[in-house]
């Protein structure tokens, strides 16, 4: 009875509403709870974005209604800017990070620190690459290297934008255009089907999720690979970008480029509170988000979809973001910045 008692005043002295202790329960009982999405819909952002919508409340002490919201624009620094500076701080929104916009600020002033993001861990941190169309002539890294390709791209700043660029950078590649402004994977992956450009960039995931024909029918060929490895029989011979610089340009700038770009994909699709959110509310929503990502059956669900389940742990998620940030240098973000900031007309 003692143990119960204090425990109850621990988790009652938790959370105030106009001054008075809650139970966390009390806290969320009757409220909504929106998952924000840095992107437009038909990609596998939203995948992931739903699968927690539709499950995370199971997990929350007070079931409350929990909604998705798209906020595409920016490639993510959208949704990461309103998260910091407009999203209360009370426990009613959590977003999932696009992959490029952690290490924007280092190169771009930005309105957002994502080493002051409240974060709850990530579902998959995911390889990614770039797939090209099979009417582009393009098959072969080498072919990339010696013909004319454009690429289907959300913003500047996303990560659709950024790892081609990276890549045409550090292997010398300078026949790709990059096409800005699409509105999500959907309406990159159509885009690439009708020929408006030769490719993407785009998960391996992503393409075996949302078009699960294309490389087993060759539809797309995959050309270089980045990030986290992850094996696969329709890219277990596609040049990895890493292991390239690794053997090729050890301890170059261009490999430690890579090392602060790929931070973004190490941690992978990954769930945040805004900072400075109520630390009582990130406690109950960390516990949450734990509990969803231990229960297998949340696994089944998302293997069901077609993505990746490969969860980053809050403690990993810090280590990279720190890692990342330390490796860039005043002389890497120099090498960076002309690179990943667009030039003013």
């Amino acid at each position: 009875m003692i143990k119960t008692l204090k425990l109850t005043v621990a988790v009652a002295g938790a959370l105030t509403v106009m001054g008075s202790p809650v139970t966390a329960a009390d806290y969320y009982a009757g409220k909504t709870l929106t998952v924000q999405v840095p992107s437009g819909s038909g990609g596998t952002y939203h995948v992931y974005c739903q699968l927690v919508q539709r499950n995370i409340g199971k997990y929350i002490p007070g079931k409350p209604r929990v909604l998705i919201q798209n906020m595409p624009g920016a490639g993510g620094a959208k949704s990461a800017t309103w998260m910091a500076n407009v999203a209360p701080k009370t426990g009613e929104y959590i977003a999932m990070v696009a992959p490029g916009v952690i290490t924007t600020p280092l190169v771009r002033k930005m309105r957002y620190d994502a080493r002051k993001f409240g974060w709850l861990g990530a579902p998959a941190a995911r390889m990614a690459g770039i797939f090209m169309w099979h009417t582009s002539g393009i098959k072969t890294l080498e072919d990339f290297r010696n013909k004319k390709s454009t690429i289907a791209s959300s913003g500047f700043a996303s990560s659709g934008s950024i790892y081609p660029r990276l890549v045409a950078h550090v292997l010398g590649i300078n026949k790709m255009k990059i096409i800005l402004g699409y509105k999500g994977g959907g309406a990159m992956n159509l885009a690439v089907e009708k020929q408006e450009a030769s490719g993407r960039n785009n998960f391996l995931s992503g393409v075996l999720a949302k078009r699960p024909t294309w490389l087993p029918k060759k539809l797309v060929y995959p050309i270089i690979m980045y990030g986290p490895k992850t094996f696969n029989e329709h890219t277990k011979n596609t040049p990895h970008l890493g292991d390239i610089l690794a053997k090729e340009q050890p301890g170059s700038m261009n490999e430690k480029m890579y090392t602060v770009l790929s931070t973004n994909l190490k941690v992978g699709q990954a769930f945040y509170l805004p900072p400075g959110a109520n630390k009582n509310v990130m406690k109950i929503m960390g516990t949450a988000f734990d509990k969803m990502i231990a229960d297998p059956q949340f696994k089944k669900n998302v293997l069901a979809r077609g993505v990746e389940f490969d969860p980053v742990s809050v403690a990993t998620i810090n280590k990279y973001i720190k890692a990342g940030f330390k490796a860039a240098t005043p002389d890497v973000v120099a090498a960076l910045k002309p690179m990943l900031v667009k030039k003013k007309k």
